[in-house]
């Protein structure tokens, strides 16, 4: 679900299909930020032309202490304007309906 969400930003340049992943609090972001590169720069903080994601599966832990929300490492190993870029953000996953969707993306400056 993590991969569909990032996949649909920058594969597939699709905001809706992203929205699929997301929850309530992120479709509202998508839908007032209303492009890619809106979404791009300031929901997801990165600008990626091609991009491989890794899920750090230890990472996985709940957020804030609450059992329907947890924080996800997410590694990326991507180019943009052909420049190699290598970078990574804790996403908060929050369960809504009995799925688990993307609600956050942390700002990398606050990683413990």
């Amino acid at each position: 679900m993590i991969k569909g969400f990032y996949q649909s930003v920058y594969r597939d340049d699709d905001l809706n299909k992203a929205k699929q992943f997301a929850s309530e609090r992120m479709d509202g972001l998508i839908d007032h930020y209303a492009t890619l590169n809106g979404v791009e720069r300031y929901v997801l903080g990165r600008y990626f032309d091609q991009v491989e994601l890794t899920i750090e599966a230890e990472s996985i832990v709940p957020y804030l202490n609450k059992k329907q929300e947890r924080r996800v490492t997410v590694i990326f190993d991507g180019k943009y304007n052909d420049e190699t870029v290598k970078d990574s953000r804790d996403v908060v996953l929050v369960q809504e309906e009995g799925q688990w969707r993307v609600d956050q993306i942390l700002d990398a400056r606050y990683r413990p």
